[in-house]
Formats: C-alpha cells, sequence, structure tokens
C-alpha cells in the first residue's frame, strides 16, 4: 500500500462523510417542506402551496448538486481504497448509521409524496365540481345581450 494513496483515502472520507451528512440535511429539510405543504394544502392556503413549491423546488436543486459530488466523490474514494484497501470499523459503523437514516428519510419522503399527491387530486376534483356548479349557474347570473348592445339602456323596472 503506497503512502500516497492512504493519504488521498485519509483526505476522502471526510469529504465524503460531510457529504452524506448534506444530503440528509437537504433531504429532511424536504421532508419538512412536503409536511408544511401537506397542512397548506389541507387548508387551501394557495400562497402557502406556491412557497412550499418554489421551496421543495431549490431543495431538489441543492439535492441533485450533492448527489452529483457524491458520486464524483465515491468513484474517487473507489480509486482509492482500490489502491489503499482499509478495514475500519469505524468507518462502517458510520456508513450503517447514514443508511439506516437514509432509509428512513426516504420512506418519509414517498409517504409524503402520496399524500402530496392524493390531496392534489382531491383538489382537482373539487374544482372540477366548482367549475360544473359554475356553468350550470351561468345562465341566471349572466346579464341580457341587449345590456352590452352600444348606445342600449336599462328601462325603469329593469
Amino acid at each position: 500500500m503506497s503512502g500516497s494513496a492512504m493519504e488521498e483515502l485519509d483526505q476522502l472520507l471526510p469529504e465524503l462523510a460531510i457529504l452524506l451528512d448534506q444530503r440528509l440535511a437537504v433531504v429532511g429539510r424536504l421532508a419538512e417542506s412536503l409536511e408544511a405543504s401537506r397542512l397548506a394544502l389541507g387548508r387551501n392556503d394557495a400562497e402557502a402551496i406556491a412557497r412550499g413549491a418554489a421551496h421543495q423546488a431549490e431543495l431538489c436543486r441543492q439535492w441533485r448538486q450533492l448527489e452529483e459530488q457524491l458520486r464524483i466523490q465515491a468513484e474517487r474514494h473507489r480509486n482509492a481504497s482500490i489502491a489503499a484497501p482499509s478495514a475500519d470499523s469505524l468507518e462502517a459503523a458510520r456508513s450503517a448509521e447514514l443508511a439506516a437514516e437514509w432509509a428512513s428519510l426516504s420512506a418519509r419522503i414517498r409517504y409524503l409524496a402520496r399524500v402530496h399527491c392524493s390531496l392534489l387530486r382531491h383538489m382537482q376534483r373539487s374544482l372540477a365540481v366548482w367549475n360544473r356548479v359554475v356553468a350550470a349557474c351561468a345562465p341566471t347570473y349572466t346579464p341580457a345581450p341587449e345590456l352590452f348592445q352600444a348606445g342600449a339602456r336599462p328601462r325603469a323596472g329593469e
């Protein structure tokens, strides 16, 4: 095992751990944001729904960025560990802890996404019902066409 390969591996592991921690933090914030949006959907708070969607889009952008950095670091780690194999039990324990946190957050996000979709479908059905009600009532509240003609004035008693 060469000294430079071991040094490279020692430098890569903390960077990889930092990126994994950052990814967990971003995904945790995404789960919290989805929870808040679920409540906003239940209250039909359009402004909060829009803010939540923008926040979630930004968190997804950050997540994609971290995933790309992780992919690059993981490739470097694989290359360095081939050159300098290591059986560090502390690293294995931390990896197992991160994997468990990741699995928990993944399950939570999948659940929240299903709830979010269900609430959005419910709102779409509600809007469709309201559209049918408005369309059915439109003739009742639509003014007579002759009121729109130029020079036409409503007569007294109309």
